[in-house]
């Protein structure tokens, strides 16, 4: 079998690579690892090493078992829908000998292991950097880079960042419509040696490109606190949280009898069966004249041109029992299926565990968000609901300390208010945050001629909370009137009513859309880092688009903000523990929550430096109001609020 020389099968030659390598200021490198853990970066089997410079660019296969020519087929069964059946598969020759994984990392220890050259991956924090924990004990040294975060600091609006589609529109070439990273083992050796190969090569071209462009766009603070997120994700992923399985079956059990009961409701709600997961089956039972139909007016188009029946609609019919039905169900499934099933796994489905030696090891990508903001996948934790519902507390009380063990929960308390504030700099918001009143009750005490202290609970709920919630999401009419009980036309009232108790929201809002508008070539708001925030439908002649902009504008200023504390926080939060509780871990990022595992005797201290690391000196120098947070020490995430 013939190989490129670019392709490294003998000590020698890697010894030559790492020789000249040490060279060069930095290098470029990827990791593909083979078998069912191959996307666990502590369990996986590295299987191809990949490293570019200046000077070279070559791929180290670790235990690729096929050659590249195909001598034969074999028949592979596959249970299907409609039957078994069996698909030709090509048998190839053996591969040639290669390095094992031990050799091969021993053999590249210098160049991980030196504080001198910058180790650049494509989102390697969360992957290749932790995977490299596995052969050598350790994550690598710093400095790191990651053109991924590079790529979305200079274009946030990207629909996608991976290395191949960033490829693509940089370069104009299409390397891998194969997938062939998904499953290395299946292809033939000549081939993936190509496909690591470039997933070396084009980061080590990109990278240059990205930072120039970072220089030129004034992107340099917003670059560094990216870059401060690369140790805390590779140590979040490392760490894994500890979840109770026992209960998340018992979960499963309950909320599966709970699932059919509520499409019952559903169906006598309606007076008939339907499909209840089908859109098109719920647009006729909905807007249908009765009776066949509940003969709801729309009022949302989806992308398609049809009429949306998602979360939004149903929950501005709080009168109607089909909508409030569905919406229940909606819930249960989500439960259900994103979290229970999806991390237990389902054999009827084909997902398989998420749950290892009893963790979760969920990536956090601290790029891909517009506003800036964390989000997180395999299993994507950021939509767990939120502390404060039943439904958030039910999945919460999942995520436990092990024995011995806490919990340190930190979560900010209205951090996008005081963003707000902070950015507006006076009115009622930011005098009530310094004389340290609740903003629920302020809002509200605006909205019903009160003085904030004589403010119900439910006031604060239903007149401060939603108009809150309203200003920061640009939620319309029907939302508010949904989050009220009330009709439109009462939301309307209160929306007015806001607009004149508190004309400074609405006058900072108008100038920062005027100033955005000015700027060239493209209008942007910068956050409180100075993340760039591009929204090119700003100056659009269509309404609908510039209605949005205009939402998406002030919705980065106070979540980007928002995300600009956070992510500094979290990198205090990782420096401080390593210093003085080097024990402790960070290993929950979701919302505006950190959370910290720690012995049970270094609880105590951990909540103090939580504390001082999310709102300490150098977090509330970013800010010209009062910022909080609030502690909890448990045993189970639910019971922190």
């Amino acid at each position: 079998m013939r190989v490129s020389s670019n392709t490294v099968l003998t000590e020698e030659h890697l010894k030559d690579v790492v020789k000249l390598a040490l060279k060069s200021p930095a290098f470029s490198f990827d990791l593909e690892a083979s078998g069912e853990n191959r996307g666990v970066p502590h369990l996986c089997n590295v299987s191809w090493i990949s490293i570019a410079t200046d000077d070279l660019c070559v791929s180290i296969p670790a235990g690729h078992p096929i050659g590249s020519k195909i001598i034969g087929e074999w028949k592979e069964k596959r249970v299907q829908k409609n039957g078994v059946k069996f698909f030709s598969m090509p048998t190839y020759e053996d591969p040639l000998p290669q390095l094992s994984p031990g050799v091969a990392f021993e053999i590249l220890h210098p160049l991980f292991f030196n504080d001198r050259q910058i180790k650049i991956t494509h989102g390697g924090p969360g992957y290749d950097f932790p995977a490299l924990d596995k052969y050598y004990g350790e994550p690598p040294w710093l400095p790191w880079d990651c053109t991924m975060t590079m790529g979305w600091l200079c274009n946030e609006n990207r629909k996608q960042f991976g290395l191949k589609e960033q490829v693509k529109d940089i370069y104009g070439v299409d390397y891998d419509n194969e997938h062939v990273g998904r499953c290395v083992e299946k292809w033939p050796f000549n081939k993936v040696a190509r496909y690591a190969y470039l997933d070396a090569l084009y980061p080590w071209f990109m990278h240059p490109r990205f930072l120039r462009q970072i220089q030129a766009e004034g992107l340099e603070d917003a670059y560094a606190l990216e870059q401060d997120q690369y140790l805390p994700v590779c140590m979040m992923k490392l760490a894994g949280v500890t979840v109770d399985v026992p209960r998340l079956e018992s979960l499963r059990e309950t909320l599966s009898v709970r699932l059919v009961a509520e499409e019952t409701q559903v169906y006598k709600s309606a007076h008939q069966e339907f499909n209840i997961n089908s859109p098109s089956q719920k647009q006729h039972v909905l807007y249908d004249a009765k009776p066949e139909g509940q003969g709801l007016k729309p009022w949302k188009e989806t992308p398609g041109g049809g009429w949306s029946v998602d979360a939004s609609v149903l929950e501005s019919y709080p009168s109607n029992p089909v909508c409030q039905a569905l919406l229940q169900y909606a819930g249960t499934h989500k439960l259900l299926s994103n979290y229970v099933l999806s991390w237990l796994g389902d054999e009827e489905a084909g997902r398989p565990s998420q749950i290892h030696d009893g963790r979760i090891y969920t990536s956090f990508k601290p790029y891909g968000t517009v506003t800036g903001r964390y989000s997180s996948a395999d299993p994507n934790l950021m939509n767990i609901p939120r502390p404060d519902t039943d439904d958030g507390k039910l999945i919460r009380g999942a995520f436990i300390a092990p024995p011995g063990w806490k919990l340190v929960v930190g979560d900010y308390g209205q951090i996008e208010l005081v963003i707000l504030a902070h950015l507006i700099g006076y009115g009622r918001l930011y005098d009530g945050f310094w004389a340290g009143i609740d903003p629920h009750q302020i809002t509200a005490a605006g909205i019903l001629g009160k003085d904030p202290e004589d403010v119900t609970k439910d006031e604060r709920q239903f007149y401060g909370k939603t108009m809150n919630f309203t200003i920061v999401n640009g939620a319309g009419d029907e939302k508010v009137a949904s989050m009220i009980n009330g009709s439109v036309a009462r939301a309307k009232k209160v929306l007015a009513k806001h607009q004149r108790e508190f004309p400074e929201i609405y006058a900072f809002k108008a100038h920062a859309i005027s100033k955005a508008r000015e700027r060239e070539p493209v209008p942007y708001i910068r956050t409180l880092i100075g993340r760039k925030r591009r929204l090119p439908d700003l100056n659009s002649q269509r309404w609908g688009p510039r209605m949005y902009a205009e939402r998406q504008l002030f919705n980065t200023l106070i979540q980007g903000g928002a995300a600009d504390i956070l992510k500094t926080a979290i990198t205090r939060t990782v420096w401080m523990l390593a210093e003085a509780v080097p024990e402790a871990a960070l290993v929950l990022n979701v919302h505006d929550e950190l959370v910290v595992v720690t012995p049970d005797e270094y609880a105590e201290e951990v909540e103090q430096i939580l504390i001082m690391a999310m709102t300490g000196p150098a977090i509330q120098a970013m800010l010209n109001v009062p910022l909080k947070v609030d502690t909890a020490i448990v045993d189970r995430w639910s019971a922190a609020k």
